[in-house]
């Protein structure tokens, strides 16, 4: 695990690089865009010392994006924020459940702490965020350094 060195703009742009396919293909896209991409994986479930309670594979999805990010040549770092991920996901989820509701924590992550917690911390230092999740963004001059905007999708 390296730890963020602060460094990022120009045509840096952060890869949210999970082990998965989507997010493998993305930083292969960005980088046959002519971008210059950095790599984090983020750690949000258990911690560590909790891990021997669940069966998250982190470990193996780590393996998968290391190999992923060493085949590109690409730097990749890991961020823990695993804490904020059950105050924000875990919780908001149980929450909603018990209320009878039916919550959406891959939405919750999305919105609090992919492009809510990571950008805010990290993700602002680099000209883009890309994940290997499907959005379409709405930049405007009026909000250059702030969050983009993600507009509602098409009713059809």
């Amino acid at each position: 695990q390296v730890i963020w060195s602060g460094v990022g703009g120009g045509e840096e742009v952060a890869v949210l690089l999970s082990g998965g396919v989507d997010s493998s293909v993305a930083l292969r896209m960005v980088q046959e865009a002519g971008y210059t991409p950095r790599a984090f994986y983020l750690k949000i479930w258990l911690e560590d010392e909790l891990a021997h309670l669940n069966q998250c594979p982190w470990e193996e999805d780590w393996e998968y994006a290391t190999a992923v990010a060493k085949q590109a040549g690409v730097p990749l770092e890991a961020v823990s924020m695993q804490k904020d991920y059950f105050k924000r996901v875990v919780g908001e989820t149980l929450v909603e459940a018990r209320a009878g509701r039916t919550p959406n924590p891959d939405m919750l992550c999305n919105s609090r702490i992919k492009f809510g917690m990571f950008y805010d911390q990290i993700g602002r230092h680099f000209s883009g965020v890309v994940t290997g999740h499907y959005a379409r963004t709405a930049p405007s001059p009026e909000t250059f350094g702030a969050a983009p905007e993600a507009p509602r999708g098409v009713a059809r």
